[in-house]
Protein backbone atom coordinates (compact mmCIF):
# COMPACT_ATOMS: atom_id res chain seq x y z
CA UNK A 1 0.00 0.00 0.00
CA UNK A 2 1.24 3.59 -0.31
CA UNK A 3 1.64 5.65 2.35
CA UNK A 4 -0.93 9.02 2.15
CA UNK A 5 1.71 11.86 3.10
CA UNK A 6 -0.11 14.34 5.67
CA UNK A 7 0.88 17.28 5.90
CA UNK A 8 0.29 19.40 8.91
CA UNK A 9 -1.20 22.42 8.52
CA UNK A 10 0.76 25.62 9.88
CA UNK A 11 -0.56 27.45 12.56
CA UNK A 12 -2.64 29.93 11.83
CA UNK A 13 -2.56 31.62 15.30
CA UNK A 14 0.91 33.53 15.09
CA UNK A 15 -0.59 35.34 11.96
CA UNK A 16 -3.11 36.19 13.83
CA UNK A 17 -1.21 37.49 16.96
CA UNK A 18 1.20 39.27 14.33
CA UNK A 19 -1.48 40.98 12.68
CA UNK A 20 -3.25 41.88 16.34
CA UNK A 21 -0.25 43.21 17.49
CA UNK A 22 0.55 45.37 14.36
CA UNK A 23 -2.93 46.97 14.64
CA UNK A 24 -2.52 47.60 18.56
CA UNK A 25 1.25 49.16 17.54
CA UNK A 26 -0.51 51.45 15.02
CA UNK A 27 -3.60 52.14 16.65
CA UNK A 28 -1.50 53.09 19.61
CA UNK A 29 0.76 55.70 17.89
CA UNK A 30 -2.21 57.19 16.28
CA UNK A 31 -4.35 57.75 19.20
CA UNK A 32 -1.06 58.99 20.71
CA UNK A 33 -0.65 61.53 18.46
CA UNK A 34 -3.95 62.71 18.29
CA UNK A 35 -3.95 63.52 21.80
CA UNK A 36 -0.24 65.38 21.40
CA UNK A 37 -2.28 67.34 18.75
CA UNK A 38 -5.63 67.84 20.90
CA UNK A 39 -3.16 68.99 23.50
CA UNK A 40 -0.78 71.41 21.36
CA UNK A 41 -4.44 73.15 20.15
CA UNK A 42 -5.83 73.24 23.78
CA UNK A 43 -2.55 74.77 24.89
CA UNK A 44 -2.34 77.26 21.68
CA UNK A 45 -5.94 78.51 22.87
CA UNK A 46 -5.10 79.13 26.26
CA UNK A 47 -2.01 81.34 25.26
CA UNK A 48 -4.64 83.11 23.30
CA UNK A 49 -6.91 83.77 26.49
CA UNK A 50 -3.90 84.65 28.68
CA UNK A 51 -4.25 88.67 28.09
CA UNK A 52 -0.81 90.38 29.05
CA UNK A 53 -1.39 94.11 29.76
CA UNK A 54 -0.15 95.91 27.10
CA UNK A 55 2.31 98.42 28.99
CA UNK A 56 1.60 101.26 26.41
CA UNK A 57 -2.53 100.94 27.06
CA UNK A 58 -1.05 100.59 30.85
CA UNK A 59 0.75 103.96 30.68
CA UNK A 60 -2.33 105.48 29.01
CA UNK A 61 -4.69 105.07 31.69
CA UNK A 62 -2.31 105.39 34.25
CA UNK A 63 -1.96 109.04 32.82
CA UNK A 64 -5.68 109.62 33.15
CA UNK A 65 -5.92 108.18 36.26
CA UNK A 66 -3.36 109.28 38.27
CA UNK A 67 -4.11 113.44 37.41
CA UNK A 68 -7.20 114.23 36.47
CA UNK A 69 -7.49 117.92 37.07
CA UNK A 70 -4.50 118.97 35.10
CA UNK A 71 -5.60 121.15 32.17
CA UNK A 72 -4.07 124.74 31.39
CA UNK A 73 -4.19 127.16 29.02
CA UNK A 74 -1.17 125.79 27.03
CA UNK A 75 -3.34 122.36 26.39
CA UNK A 76 -0.09 120.59 27.08
CA UNK A 77 -2.36 117.62 29.29
CA UNK A 78 -4.67 117.47 26.27
CA UNK A 79 -1.86 116.68 23.84
CA UNK A 80 -0.38 114.56 26.02
CA UNK A 81 -3.39 112.71 26.40
CA UNK A 82 -4.37 112.61 22.59
CA UNK A 83 -0.75 110.94 22.04
CA UNK A 84 -0.41 108.60 24.90
CA UNK A 85 -4.56 107.61 23.52
CA UNK A 86 -3.29 107.47 19.88
CA UNK A 87 -0.18 105.30 20.89
CA UNK A 88 -2.55 102.60 23.14
CA UNK A 89 -4.75 102.61 20.57
CA UNK A 90 -2.90 102.05 18.01
CA UNK A 91 -1.33 99.32 19.94
CA UNK A 92 -4.45 97.39 20.91
CA UNK A 93 -5.50 97.53 16.91
CA UNK A 94 -1.76 95.81 16.58
CA UNK A 95 -2.29 92.86 19.22
CA UNK A 96 -5.98 92.80 17.78
CA UNK A 97 -4.69 92.46 14.37
CA UNK A 98 -6.89 95.48 12.92
CA UNK A 99 -5.75 98.24 11.00
CA UNK A 100 -6.53 101.66 12.12
CA UNK A 101 -3.58 103.49 10.33
CA UNK A 102 -5.42 106.12 8.53
CA UNK A 103 -7.73 106.77 11.42
CA UNK A 104 -4.60 107.51 13.34
CA UNK A 105 -3.16 110.15 10.56
CA UNK A 106 -5.92 112.25 10.77
CA UNK A 107 -5.61 112.68 14.91
CA UNK A 108 -2.11 113.00 14.62
CA UNK A 109 -2.53 116.33 12.28
CA UNK A 110 -5.17 117.35 14.71
CA UNK A 111 -2.99 116.94 18.19
CA UNK A 112 -0.23 118.76 16.56
CA UNK A 113 -2.60 121.45 15.79
CA UNK A 114 -3.97 121.90 19.32
CA UNK A 115 -0.36 122.79 20.88
CA UNK A 116 0.68 125.19 18.00
CA UNK A 117 -0.98 127.88 19.08
CA UNK A 118 -2.31 127.38 22.44
CA UNK A 119 -4.08 130.44 22.36
CA UNK A 120 -6.50 130.13 18.96
CA UNK A 121 -9.84 129.38 19.89
CA UNK A 122 -10.53 126.67 17.46
CA UNK A 123 -9.25 123.94 19.76
CA UNK A 124 -12.62 122.96 20.99
CA UNK A 125 -13.23 121.92 16.76
CA UNK A 126 -9.41 119.94 16.92
CA UNK A 127 -10.54 118.18 19.75
CA UNK A 128 -13.52 117.30 18.93
CA UNK A 129 -12.25 116.06 15.62
CA UNK A 130 -9.76 113.90 17.11
CA UNK A 131 -12.32 112.47 19.44
CA UNK A 132 -14.40 111.23 16.50
CA UNK A 133 -12.00 109.83 14.54
CA UNK A 134 -10.63 108.13 17.61
CA UNK A 135 -14.15 107.31 19.21
CA UNK A 136 -14.67 105.78 15.32
CA UNK A 137 -11.48 103.46 15.37
CA UNK A 138 -12.52 102.48 18.71
CA UNK A 139 -15.68 101.28 18.10
CA UNK A 140 -15.05 99.80 14.56
CA UNK A 141 -12.29 97.77 16.61
CA UNK A 142 -14.91 96.81 19.60
CA UNK A 143 -17.41 95.34 16.98
CA UNK A 144 -14.80 93.35 15.50
CA UNK A 145 -12.46 91.86 18.29
CA UNK A 146 -14.52 93.18 21.78
CA UNK A 147 -18.36 92.44 21.14
CA UNK A 148 -19.22 92.51 24.81
CA UNK A 149 -17.73 95.93 24.91
CA UNK A 150 -20.64 97.56 23.60
CA UNK A 151 -21.77 99.93 26.20
CA UNK A 152 -18.70 100.87 26.76
CA UNK A 153 -18.32 101.85 23.05
CA UNK A 154 -20.77 103.45 23.40
CA UNK A 155 -19.91 105.83 26.46
CA UNK A 156 -16.69 106.68 24.02
CA UNK A 157 -19.19 107.65 21.27
CA UNK A 158 -21.35 110.04 23.88
CA UNK A 159 -17.98 111.91 25.52
CA UNK A 160 -16.84 112.58 22.26
CA UNK A 161 -20.27 113.80 21.26
CA UNK A 162 -20.34 116.35 23.78
CA UNK A 163 -17.44 117.99 23.35
CA UNK A 164 -18.78 121.05 21.86
CA UNK A 165 -16.33 122.38 18.97
CA UNK A 166 -17.80 125.81 18.99
CA UNK A 167 -17.09 126.31 23.18
CA UNK A 168 -13.12 126.85 24.18
CA UNK A 169 -11.39 123.67 25.83
CA UNK A 170 -11.36 125.32 29.07
CA UNK A 171 -15.04 125.82 29.12
CA UNK A 172 -15.71 122.02 28.93
CA UNK A 173 -12.85 120.68 30.64
CA UNK A 174 -15.37 118.16 32.41
CA UNK A 175 -16.22 117.23 28.78
CA UNK A 176 -12.50 116.38 27.48
CA UNK A 177 -12.02 114.83 31.07
CA UNK A 178 -14.63 112.33 30.19
CA UNK A 179 -14.06 111.99 27.27
CA UNK A 180 -10.69 110.72 28.32
CA UNK A 181 -11.60 108.81 31.29
CA UNK A 182 -14.06 106.85 28.97
CA UNK A 183 -11.69 105.67 26.76
CA UNK A 184 -9.43 104.60 29.25
CA UNK A 185 -11.71 102.55 30.61
CA UNK A 186 -12.61 100.47 27.21
CA UNK A 187 -9.11 100.56 26.88
CA UNK A 188 -8.34 98.65 29.88
CA UNK A 189 -11.43 95.98 29.54
CA UNK A 190 -10.28 95.52 26.44
CA UNK A 191 -6.21 94.74 27.25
Amino acid sequence: MTEIKIEKKKPVWPWILLVLFLLFVSWFFFIRNDKAEVLKTVDQRALIDIHEKNQIVVAYVTFINSDPNTMGQDHEFTSEAFTKLTNAIDAMATEADYDIKADMIKVKQRTDEITKDPMVTTHGDKIRSAADALSTSLTNMQQAKYPELSNEAADVKSAAVAIDPQTLTLDQRDAVKSFFTKTADLLNKMN
